[in-house]
């Protein structure tokens, strides 16, 4: 996909053509898409905007982790969006995908190299669709706006982890616990580590976006020392969520507690309730001779004073609120 806005004319999609970077106006700009790592593609994008073979070779593999390399006429900056795959999208138990996303920014133009949809760039198609005044920005407004999007999906996904984790409460305070809940604690801490260290990474290439140097990069425009707040604002919402899912992990482990301490309070008042009953059983079997035991009724006697005894000690113990 290829873009040119136009602050002062319409905004259209356009062909690819050798040398088509140069024919961008002063209030145009052109953004080229690819979803896919083709080489043909890659070479027409290359004769579009004038890459050399080797930022080309580079495109032509999926990067690792987040990076900013700046050449003199453009800079390269890599990206690692982390979104929820497309055919479980909206529940809470999804697998995330990691997709790396090569920005390169020159003067007037961006390209950006990625493989398969991003949801992040679909948002930003969206919103960008129809007349806007994008043709006004400068390459590195637009890379700003881009890198944005992005860590709006992070923001995404910590919102679903949060109601993943408010889900995960609501079990930890069902009766009986539910044991299931620690398994479903501990992924949610494994989704929460990915995502913090696919993230983490951005920091040196932002703080490289903000330094001093960069405003003097004339084929980009102003530097962006605000996405550097953007990201550390998304990764204390990041590591907020392992604070959450702590307390969620207290609140099993109190209503486990509390299961045993009631289960221990029944076993008490059981053994209340039979100890008069082992006492006087033990005391009338010992080997002494009493004319009450001359009489077989009083066998009946002795199990009425038992159950006597043990319907007194339920009554105080329910009374009490024992049980």
């Amino acid at each position: 996909m290829a873009r040119l806005y136009d602050a002062d004319g319409h905004d259209r999609l356009v062909d690819v053509d050798p040398g088509m970077a140069a024919q961008v106006g002063p209030r145009q700009l052109l953004w080229i898409d690819l979803d896919a790592r083709d080489t043909d593609h890659l070479e027409a994008v290359a004769e579009a905007v004038g890459l050399g073979r080797r930022l080309l070779a580079r495109l032509d593999h999926a990067p690792e982790r987040a990076d900013l390399t700046q050449y003199p006429e453009h800079v390269h900056l890599v990206l690692l969006a982390m979104e929820p795959t497309a055919s479980e999208a909206g529940d809470g138990e999804q697998p995330l995908v990691r997709r790396a996303i090569d920005v390169v920014a020159g003067h007037d133009w961006v390209v950006t190299v990625h493989d398969g949809p991003l949801q992040a760039f679909d948002r930003l198609d969206a919103a960008t669709e129809g007349e806007t005044r994008l043709g006004a920005l400068d390459a590195a407004g637009f890379v700003a706006a881009i890198a944005d999007e992005v860590l709006a999906g992070y923001l995404g996904l910590v919102e679903d982890t949060e109601r993943e984790i408010d889900r995960l409460d609501e079990r930890a305070l069902r009766r009986p616990a539910d044991d299931d809940v620690l398994t479903r604690v501990v992924d949610v801490r494994r989704r929460i580590g990915s995502i913090r260290r696919t993230l983490a990474p951005h920091r040196g290439a932002f703080a490289a976006l903000a330094r001093p140097d960069m405003a003097l990069h004339e084929e980009l425009g102003r530097p962006w020392p605000a996405l550097t707040d953007r990201l550390e604002r998304t990764l204390d919402a990041v590591e907020n969520l392992r604070e959450l899912l702590l307390g969620t992990f207290d609140i099993h482990m109190s209503r486990a507690a509390q299961e045993a301490n009631d289960t221990m309070k029944i076993l008490t008042v059981l053994s209340a309730v039979f100890l008069p009953a082992v006492v006087l059983a033990g005391v009338m079997g010992m080997n002494f001779q009493l004319a009450f035991f001359d009489v077989a009724d009083n066998f009946w006697l002795v199990v009425a004073a038992m159950g006597g005894f043990a319907v007194t000690l339920l009554a105080v113990a329910r009374w009490r609120g024992w049980f």
